[in-house]
């Protein structure tokens, strides 16, 4: 056969076959009940195997032509996702769409556009582990320890934390209402969305008794924590500080990097946090160096420190560096990874669980703080850093 033949008739199957495929593809139930009438010996041959993905897009040509409301293709894909993530029963495993992937973003990156709450799933309900300062929550007067059980009317019992975190978010100056439940009390909150910057440390000089402390509080693990605090935790020390407060206090966590570079501000060497797989491979991340060992130091935690958090706490105590103040931590002791996909979403699923440099898995158990205090919120003293401060100052 003469080559141009051969040419054209390679290009004709390659044609075929893509028109082929494109239709398929896009009206595959169809196709499936052609296929259903294939005797079985032929179908086990032909399509060896469950193919979830031709299933899929069977139910949603099905659902898209015969719905008897018109279907947005893309919220039943979205809601496929969702679907298989939330049989897991893992309220820290999560789809993101791409917009939510972007917000997503933006508020590891220390800003976002939102009411300004912290989040965690705390006993089966969304509890706010912090306002951040100066947010419209915090002005609004929403407080640590409140549960969200509806945004804009509209309960959230069905929904992941991820989910309500996306509603709270929006276009700066728009309005959502948050309805609350604090104790038997039930309270909405109006309130304006707005630019949040995070201010993820602050810090200050104490006098104690004459002598100098450093105070300095972490509000998340996020991009460059771990610079930005150990910059912090050098000019009190060089400012004459003589030991530091660390507040971890209804801190909810964040990357585990910065977990480590966290405590590798304060511990020289050896491990900080083990992540165990499912298959019992553990990844042991050690301390980075350059540490200040020599400062006096203690952590004041509470029921709301969390992950990240936690693993800082856990490798201080551990290794003997700090003394912990406050009351036991949140017990989250799984490590998340963020997947970006193709489609610019992501997915977040639970890799491992973590121990602390002594082997101890805290999910769901939490720290005890060495000096247990409890901060009565009808003072407006803050008893927990007051005995802070005599731990370092007698």
């Amino acid at each position: 056969m003469p080559r141009i033949f051969r040419v054209f008739f390679i290009s004709l199957a390659v044609s075929v076959a893509f028109l082929l495929g494109t239709f398929f593809g896009a009206h595959y139930y169809r196709a499936s009940l052609l296929i259903g009438q294939l005797p079985q010996s032929l179908r086990s041959v032909l399509f060896p195997g469950e193919n979830l993905l031709q299933l899929e897009r069977e139910v949603e040509g099905i659902l898209q032509d015969n719905y008897y409301q018109p279907v947005d293709r893309d919220r039943l894909e979205t809601g496929a996702m969702e679907g298989m993530i939330g049989s897991l029963g893992d309220p820290y495993s999560a789809y993101y769409s791409p917009d939510d992937f972007a917000k997503l973003e933006e508020h590891t990156n220390g800003e976002f556009v939102g009411i300004g709450v912290q989040l965690e799933m705390k006993a089966g309900q969304l509890t706010v582990i912090s306002p951040i300062e100066g947010s419209p929550a915090a002005e609004a007067g929403i407080l640590a320890g409140d549960v969200i059980i509806a945004v804009d009317d509209d309960p959230i019992s069905s929904r992941s934390e991820d989910e309500v975190a996306a509603a709270l978010r929006g276009a700066a100056g728009t309005q959502v209402t948050v309805r609350m439940k604090r104790g038997d009390q039930e309270i909405d909150f109006p309130l304006t969305r707005r630019k949040i910057e995070i201010p993820i440390v602050s810090s200050k000089m104490l006098d104690h008794g004459g002598k100098k402390l450093g105070y300095v509080s972490l509000e998340q693990f996020s991009l460059d924590a771990g610079t930005k605090l150990r910059a912090a935790v050098d000019g009190l020390v060089n400012d004459g500080a003589q030991g530091v407060v660390l507040d971890l206090r209804n801190n909810g966590g964040g990357l585990l990097d910065e977990s480590v570079s966290v405590a590798s501000i304060f511990i020289q060497n050896g491990p900080i946090v083990s992540v165990v797989d499912r298959d019992g491979n553990s990844q042991v991340y050690d301390a980075r160096g350059d540490a200040n060992e020599n400062t006096p130091l203690v952590v004041l935690v509470n029921g709301y420190t969390a992950s990240a958090s936690e693993i800082v706490s856990g490798a201080l105590k551990d290794d003997h560096r700090a003394r912990l103040i406050g009351e036991k931590t949140f017990g989250k002791g799984v490590v998340q990874v963020l997947m970006p996909l193709s489609n610019g979403g992501a997915l977040k699923y639970t890799s491992g669980s973590y121990h602390t440099p002594a082997g101890i898995d805290i999910n769901k158990v939490g720290i005890e703080p060495d000096v247990p205090v409890t901060d009565d919120p009808a003072t407006p003293a803050d008893e927990q850093l007051d005995r802070a401060l005599v731990e370092l100052a007698p």
